[in-house]
């Protein structure tokens, strides 16, 4: 592993600690001991957990596009709000302008029947309220089994 594979990992192990790293500081500190750490045993750990993160998210983002009938781009733009990210952000990473990512959003909001990123973003992650008394979450409208692409669920 290079030193571009040790920063890269531990942008991905650091970047996954979300809201976590603010509500338990420490955490930062002691993954950067581990990504840091010349144990071979304790790379390969550190590998495995960011890749097992990513086949996670993965499994997730597909199951939620599919029940909702989101194209690919939509479900990355759920994904990316979900990771704490901004419409500005995506639209500057993927090279869209602000109003096309905005456009794809409202396109998700009449999918999923929620009106507000936060309702979204909690449905994204499985929670039943939006966290604002359920103003901002209509009800959603998944698709039937039958309608979705074949082999989800």
């Amino acid at each position: 592993m290079d030193s571009d594979d040790i920063e890269a990992l531990r942008r991905e192990i650091l970047g996954a600690l979300g809201p976590f790293g603010d509500i338990y500081p420490s955490m930062k500190g002691r993954l950067n001991q581990l990504v840091d750490s010349n144990d071979p045993f304790v790379r390969q750990l550190m590998e495995d957990l960011v890749a097992a993160g990513k086949r996670q998210l993965a499994a997730r983002q597909t199951r939620f596009a599919e029940q909702y009938g989101l194209t690919l781009r939509e479900g990355q733009i759920v994904d990316h709000l979900v990771a704490g990210g901004s419409v500005a952000e995506y639209a500057g990473r993927q090279g869209l302008s602000e109003q096309t990512v905005r456009s794809q959003l409202k396109s998700i909001f009449a999918k999923t029947g929620v009106s507000r990123q936060a309702a979204l973003i909690g449905m994204a992650l499985g929670r039943r309220d939006d966290g604002e008394g359920g103003a901002g979450l209509r009800k959603g409208r998944p698709k039937s089994r039958s309608q979705t692409r074949p082999g989800g669920e």
